[in-house]
């Protein structure tokens, strides 16, 4: 296979990742899994949404994973 002086595809890898999301959403899913048996990405999302607004009001976890 010949290889020649091609630029790679970095298409959107200029964005910026936001690390902090990325670590709440592994921390949601973490709690997500902790509460439900099974949990589906609607949990997660439903963490994660929580953790957002905590976090937002300085309030850290608590909460995060209250069944309604």
């Amino acid at each position: 296979m010949e290889t020649k002086n091609q630029t790679p595809d970095t298409t959107g890898m200029d964005e910026e990742i936001d690390f902090e999301r990325l670590e709440l959403l592994g921390r949601a899913t973490e709690l997500a899994r902790q509460m439900f048996e099974y949990p589906t990405e609607a949990h997660v999302e439903g963490v994660l949404d929580r953790l957002l607004w905590n976090e937002f009001h300085g309030l850290g976890e608590a909460g995060a994973s209250t069944l309604h």
